[in-house]
């Protein structure tokens, strides 16, 4: 492959991982314990009807549990509070869907991840590192204007965005609870809204922190 190629390649790779990476990343901070009991710890968070706060801590760490591993849907049929199971076939079934989403999410965090050094590795190595800073900086441009804009949309109708978000990622309306529901329960609106803003937040953050680098060094000249 000629040069002009492979610096053709390198920016275009470095403009669709860099927003990619920096967003999905988050995932490995927000699909934890810990942003599970910061949410229940909050002050006004929505209390469950049908478990203690033991109980639903217990049940949602267990959840996330299936959600970051390898564990067959059975694991979720075996979740019980007091001798009852606390997933109905509708709710395994959307959490299998879940699971395999998150999954597609890490593996495509990872890909952008290899394909994003390579292309830095190339750079470095045939001497255009400016053109590597500036794709990296454009696409942390990317990233923050395209989270602004679902930024915008969410916060003036969340339920639009979130009705648009499982419509894209899930088929049918298999995503659908009554209040009642364990997923509802464990997980209600007010949690999706603090996952979802968390995420872009951070992302939008590591974004001008990585773009003010990049493009720093890319103005200066520090490399060529």
């Amino acid at each position: 492959m000629r040069q002009p190629a492979i610096v053709g390649t390198a920016r275009i790779v470095l403009l669709v991982c860099t927003p990619l990476l920096l967003l999905l990343s988050n995932l490995y901070l927000v699909a934890t314990p810990a942003f599970i009991r910061h949410e229940y710890g909050k002050a006004g968070f929505p209390p469950a009807d049908v478990f203690s706060r033991a109980e639903r801590q217990a049940l949602a760490e267990a959840t996330l549990h299936y959600l970051r591993s390898n564990q067959s849907p059975e694991y979720l049929a075996s979740l019980s509070a007091e001798g009852r199971s606390v997933y109905n076939e509708r709710e395994v079934k959307h959490l299998v869907d879940v699971e395999a989403v998150m999954r597609g999410a890490f593996l495509v965090q990872g890909f952008c991840l290899v394909l994003a050094l390579l292309a830095l590795l190339l750079s470095w190595r045939l001497g255009f590192c400016s053109i590597a800073l500036r794709s990296v900086c454009e696409g942390c441009c990317i990233l923050i204007v395209g989270l602004a804009v679902i930024g915008f949309a969410a916060y003036f109708s969340f339920d639009l965005f979130f009705t648009a978000f499982h419509r894209i990622f899930f088929s049918g309306d298999s995503w659908l609870f009554a209040f009642s529901d364990t997923l509802i329960q464990l997980f209600p609106v007010a949690f999706w809204m603090d996952a979802t803003w968390t995420l872009a937040l951070l992302a939008v953050a590591e974004s001008i922190a990585l773009g003010c680098v990049a493009c720093l060094f890319y103005r200066r000249g520090l490399v060529q």
